[in-house]
């Protein structure tokens, strides 16, 4: 690592931001890429927000943030080990430390005190903030909301029932204003003036960090200025992987620029060719959309298994396409729906099918200084048959050993327009040609579950990895292919 450390470069550009934090306007000098996390602990010296995995899957680290949305302020929790700190430019910032004191414990603190909900502590910061931000947006929510709300928060220590406890004591006996406190209300309206002053670039030297410059470019001009001069510039969207690049393998990136900030990337609209999705829409956003969930019910429905709710609150579906991870959990979905995406450059736009989007592990068809700008889904007719599986070892908050995805038509007991769509089972997500071959234009009564599973599962080749073996791999494919076949013979029976 100390050989590593030589190469980065000897010249960087701080961030310089305002923003609020437990209710106080500040001002700071970040650096870098610099994550909300090791802001907190290594530069303010504030350890209540723990680290304990540095790539969010266990949420010990949550923080909320409080931000403006229209006309209205939300509160979401996020996992801050892979929140950039410059992300929190004109956002409210609240942390553990504000929650409470020992002597006037908060009621979400007092409630996990009163149930026995803590014993070695260290996970107990991120439950109570991912408690306040669920209570903070909703009166009363039911189990299922709270289970929804806390299922990235891993306890090693408790088995989770007095903590289950103590959110629905607070879900039965207290308001969303009973929780928020004063000092948050106060700032709700400063967020709503949106009078905090723009973020600036400060040239900082003889650096050591893993990035040396990020920017965050509020328009489409600024951006492709940006990468006109920034040749070894990377975007950064939600940066959910990128950051654990950054944390876990410290791999450098001496440009990171930022899109989140650009308000045309963050539409969802409906027009004659589909439901358009902007590249910055978070999942979080998506699910909340009621566009989304009558538009395209499916994609609806597969959001509430990707990640934890912290995750989802700042990681984008532009993003996830763009990393083109084979084990991306929305690709699946979007080929078997034959997605289109619009790309942009300065100069031009073009569309392209998903399908002949992913080139190789991690290959995409991006040109140089191009970006996603939005994902078009095409409307289902109403005769259509579209699901999704995902296979992992958790129920939530887990990467898929296999996600698949199937998109069809019946009409008068056959099948139209039959397309099956595989996740990790390839360096890329695929279609399956075989399934289209055996299924499409047949009718549902003939078709041999079990054999066209067989046929299927032998047209990949999966490796082997830690989330399973080839075999196992391959039982899956065949599984999904029962469980689907299966399903839709039901029907015409």
């Amino acid at each position: 690592m100390k050989d590593k450390a030589l190469s980065l470069p000897s010249e960087s550009h701080n961030n310089r931001i305002t923003f609020f934090m437990n209710g106080q306007q500040i001002t700071e000098e970040l650096p870098a890429g610099i994550s909300t996390l090791d802001w907190l602990n290594q530069t303010k010296q504030m350890f209540g927000t723990k680290c304990s995995c540095n790539e969010g899957d266990c949420c010990s680290c949550t923080v909320v943030i409080a931000k403006a949305v229209d006309d209205k302020v939300i509160y979401e929790a996020i996992t801050s080990c892979l929140y950039p700190a410059a992300k929190l430019h004109g956002k409210h910032l609240i942390t553990i430390e504000a929650m409470g004191t020992p002597n006037a414990l908060h009621p979400i603190q007092q409630a996990l005190l009163d149930h026995h909900g803590t014993q070695c502590g260290y996970c107990t910061p991120g439950f109570v903030m991912s408690m306040f931000a669920l209570f903070a947006m909703h009166n009363h929510p039911d189990k299922e909301a709270i289970f929804a709300a806390l299922e990235g928060n891993l306890c090693r220590c408790t088995g989770y029932q007095s903590i289950l406890d103590a959110a629905l004591e607070i879900s039965r006996n207290y308001c969303k204003e009973d929780l928020i406190p004063a000092w948050c209300s106060e700032v709700e309206s400063k967020l709503l003036e949106k009078g905090v002053p723009a973020a600036m670039l400060l040239l900082h030297k003889d650096s050591n960090r893993l990035v040396s410059k990020y920017l965050m470019p509020e328009t489409m001009k600024l951006l492709f200025d940006y990468l006109q001069t920034e040749n070894s510039a990377v975007v950064i969207a939600g940066g959910t992987d990128l950051m654990v690049q950054m944390n876990i393998g410290r791999k450098e990136f001496p440009v990171l620029i930022d899109i989140t900030c650009i308000e045309e990337l963050k539409r969802i609209y409906l027009q004659s060719d589909g439901l358009h999705i902007g590249a910055c829409v978070s999942y979080a956003k998506m699910f909340d959309s009621e566009l989304v969930h009558n538009s395209c019910p499916h994609l609806h429905k597969l959001i509430s298994q990707i990640a934890s709710q912290q995750i989802r609150n700042f990681g984008t579906l532009g993003g996830n396409i763009a990393n083109a991870s084979p084990v991306g959990d929305t690709l699946p979905l979007l080929l078997a729906l034959d997605a289109t995406l619009r790309l942009q450059t300065e100069l031009e736009m073009r569309q392209l099918p998903i399908r002949s989007f992913f080139k190789g592990y991690r290959q995409t068809a991006l040109q140089k200084r191009e970006i996603i700008k939005e994902i078009i889904l095409p409307l289902s007719p109403e005769n259509s048959y579209v699901r999704t599986l995902k296979s992992a070892k958790r129920k939530s908050v887990d990467i898929s050993a296999v996600v698949s995805a199937i998109n069809l038509q019946r009409s008068l007991g056959y099948t139209q327009n039959a397309c099956l769509a595989f996740g990790g089972v390839a360096a890329t997500p695929l279609v399956s040609r075989v399934f289209t071959g055996l299924v499409n234009n047949k009718p549902l009564s003939s078709l041999d579950a079990a054999q066209i599973a067989k046929a299927v599962a032998a047209e990949f080749k999966p490796l082997s990895d830690v989330r399973g073996s080839a075999l196992y791999r391959n039982k899956l494919i065949e599984n999904h292919v029962i469980i689907y076949l299966s399903e839709l013979q039901k029907e015409v029976l």
